[in-house]
């Protein structure tokens, strides 16, 4: 079956690198498990293997149709819908090798839903910019935005020789998990700001004469983001 670069397909085809991903969710007894982009089902074969509840979101209708041929149960659901277009809700588990083109998106997506940790398969440039922390060349705006709201880490690199057809950089496995931080003051729009500016100081983007200001935007946290941001938008922070 041929790919489709409208939703960013590429295929894993190493069936134990898929079981490395299946292990790292710890799977329960009776657990719900939300799968994102199962394509041909090379993750969602090894799924069925356990006694949980598995839904799988392909927006794909070649793909949709091969598994809900293959697969049926009372503990199996196929949606067909993009998973940026559907409702949030509560899984124990979340996995997937997510397209690449939309992997931001999917990341932010999640924050809306209630789950205990996620396995996901990225772009190696991605992750290295999630996992980032402040003074790092990879820290950027997703870095700090992402870690406002998840514990991320990066378990290990893929080589681009494991998917068909072969991407033209190598891939990464990471857990996320969502952090419950107090996000006092959401500081996105000022991040996003700031690392348009990134080679300047703090006191030079913004009206900011606090002890920030002879930082740039790299060498802050996500927690400095906030004390930022209620700094500047005292009435955001009023009613913490």
């Amino acid at each position: 079956m041929n790919f489709s670069k409208k939703y960013g397909q590429v295929f894993l085809r190493n069936l134990n690198i898929a079981r490395k991903e299946i292990e790292l969710l710890d799977l329960l007894k009776g657990e719900n498990v939300l799968e994102i982009g199962p394509g041909h089902g090379i993750l969602t074969s090894l799924l069925m293997e356990h006694d949980v509840n598995l839904t799988v979101i392909e927006p794909d209708h070649r793909f949709y149709n091969e598994l809900t041929s293959r697969f049926s149960g009372p503990n199996f659901n196929a949606i067909k819908e993009s998973f940026l277009n559907i409702k949030p809700g509560y899984y124990d588990k979340i996995i997937g090798n997510i397209p690449y083109n939309i992997s931001s998106k999917i990341i932010f997506k999640l924050y809306d839903f209630d789950f205990k940790i996620a396995v996901l398969m990225v772009q190696k440039e991605f992750a290295d910019r999630l996992v980032a922390n402040p003074g790092n060349k990879n820290y950027s705006r997703l870095s700090a935005s992402a870690k406002l709201r998840f514990d991320i880490n990066k378990i290990m690199d893929v080589s681009r020789r494991n998917f068909s057809p072969v991407p033209e950089i190598d891939s990464s496995i990471i857990t996320l998990k969502k952090n419950n931080k107090d996000i006092i003051c959401n500081p996105d729009d000022i991040i996003k700001i700031a690392f348009s500016m990134r080679r300047k100081k703090i006191s030079s983007i913004f009206n900011y004469k606090g002890p920030l200001g002879d930082k740039r935007p790299e060498e802050l946290s996500p927690e400095d983001f906030i004390d930022l941001c209620c700094y500047l938008f005292p009435e955001r922070c009023q009613d913490s």
